[in-house]
C-alpha cells in the first residue's frame, strides 16, 4: 500500500512538471468591481501560466492576484513596461502562495510577462498582459 502512495505521489508531481511550450492560448478580460478596480486572477504551474493571456482597460486600476498552483515549484510574475506604467513583480514562492499587486496601465498595448525563477520563462512559462482602450 506505501508502494503505490509513493507511486501516485511521484505521478502526480510529475504530471504536473509538464511544459508550458506549445500550450494554447487561453484568454480572459478582466472583470470590473462596482468600485471601477479590474481583477483578474492567475495561477502559477510547472510552467505554464493559467490564463497565459489577459486583457485589461487602460486608465483603470487593475488588481492582479497570482496564485501557485505548484505545491514545491517556486514561481512568479514579472512583467514590466514603464511606458504603460505596468511595473509587476509577484513573487509567489512555493507550498501554493499567493500575492496580489496592483497597478493602472496608462499606454495600450502588448506587454509580455513571465516567471523569472530559474529557466522557467525558457521553459514556456511566459504570457502576454494586453492594455485596450476602455
Amino acid at each position: 500500500m506505501t508502494r503505490l502512495a509513493v507511486v501516485v505521489a511521484g505521478g502526480a508531481l510529475l504530471a504536473g512538471c509538464a511544459s508550458g511550450l506549445n500550450r494554447p492560448v487561453r484568454e480572459v478580460t478582466a472583470t470590473t468591481g462596482t468600485d471601477g478596480v479590474q481583477r483578474v486572477t492567475v495561477t502559477t504551474h510547472s510552467f505554464w501560466f493559467d490564463p497565459n493571456r489577459v486583457v485589461v482597460k487602460r486608465g483603470l486600476p487593475v488588481e492582479l492576484t497570482v496564485k501557485n498552483g505548484a505545491l514545491f515549484v517556486p514561481h512568479d510574475f514579472s512583467c514590466e513596461s514603464k511606458e504603460a506604467t505596468v511595473e509587476v513583480d509577484a513573487r509567489v514562492g512555493m507550498f501554493h502562495g499567493s500575492k496580489k499587486v496592483r497597478f493602472t496601465p496608462i499606454r495600450a498595448g502588448e506587454y509580455h510577462f513571465q516567471c523569472d525563477v530559474g529557466g522557467h520563462a525558457k521553459k514556456g512559462m511566459i504570457g502576454a498582459l494586453v492594455v485596450i482602450e476602455p
